[in-house]
């Protein structure tokens, strides 16, 4: 087994931001050679296109570029993308300070000119940074039995999806999930053997979700729920009624899986109001399934889709 040295830090996925190319020539080279995975723009313009397209840890960007410069691509990145730590660089510390910078949303600021050594240590501090506050994260928004983010995580996103659906005009589906007959699984085989089926339900929902777009929580109890943007409601649908079909393929008898579906729509003129108000719908829709369905279907609440 290699030994890993005491201060080596984790390798991430960085985008370069700078209209001159022999300087996101120079800095990629470093960060490759360093184990990072590197990927260049050549202003704010291209580089939020591929934030948009790829999941990045860390942007190094230029504050004077065309089109769009640092500072307005350090406020996008702030607002749109919180999981992405930002290092400033320039040139003109007359122009840009420091203070209003790191307000912006940056969590560094080097001027030019600057040696690789120094770059490289400031770089090192924040994935080190970056990594104990992720930890602190995991646990705060983690349950505990199936390891699916909590329901203060599901608000937070919730939220943050919301605001993208709106800003861009796409779609946001809801799906509220629960096991049928999960207290007299627990009646029938103990508490032990009902945590061990909310951990196999958990392994399905990730299984079933797509990686970096889709996210599900544990909402309490046996209570799950699923966010998917950027899907037409049929295929919304299609994706909840395999969900139940492999559900059923456990064999966790005599249980079942229902789940609602609801949409997210501007409704009142507030975001927290509006995502109330699809949990709500999503909430009504799986208590039809159960109630007026049988249970162990999908039902959609066809109002909103």
């Amino acid at each position: 087994m290699k030994e890993e040295k005491p201060n080596a830090v984790s390798s991430q996925t960085i985008l370069v931001v700078d209209d001159e190319p022999q300087a996101c020539e120079i800095l990629s080279d470093a960060l490759s050679s360093w184990g990072h995975n590197v990927e260049v723009a050549y202003d704010g313009s291209e580089a939020l296109g591929k934030i948009r397209e790829k999941k990045f840890t860390i942007v190094i960007t230029d504050m004077d570029m065309p089109r769009m410069d640092g500072m307005e691509l350090i406020e996008h990145i702030a607002r749109d993308y919180a999981h992405i730590d930002v290092i400033a660089i320039t040139g003109h510390i007359m122009k840009y300070k420091y203070t209003e910078v790191v307000e912006a949303g940056a969590a560094d600021f080097i001027t030019k000119p600057f040696s690789l050594n120094e770059f490289e240590a400031k770089l090192n501090r924040l994935i080190r940074e970056r990594g104990l506050r992720n930890q602190l994260e995991r646990l705060a928004v983690h349950d505990p039995l199936t390891s699916l983010c909590n329901r203060r995580s599901f608000e937070d996103t919730a939220r943050r999806e919301a605001m993208r659906a709106v800003r861009y005009h796409h779609t946001l589906f809801l799906f509220y999930m629960d096991i049928d007959n999960f207290k007299k699984y627990n009646d029938l085989y103990g508490h032990q053997a009902g945590d061990g089926l909310l951990v196999k339900v958990a392994e399905l929902l990730t299984n079933s979700i797509r990686e970096n777009i889709d996210t599900v929580y544990r909402y309490g109890g046996d209570e799950f729920i699923m966010l998917l943007p950027h899907l037409p409601v049929d295929q919304a649908r299609r994706v909840a009624e395999r969900v139940c079909w492999n559900f059923n393929l456990l064999e966790f008898k005599p249980t079942a899986f229902s789940i609602g579906i609801a949409r997210f729509i501007e409704k009142s003129g507030s975001i927290d109001g509006d995502i109330e108000d699809m949990i709500c719908r999503a909430d009504k829709a799986l208590y039809a399934a159960k109630k007026e369905y049988g249970k162990n279907c999908v039902h959609v609440d066809w109002e909103s889709c």
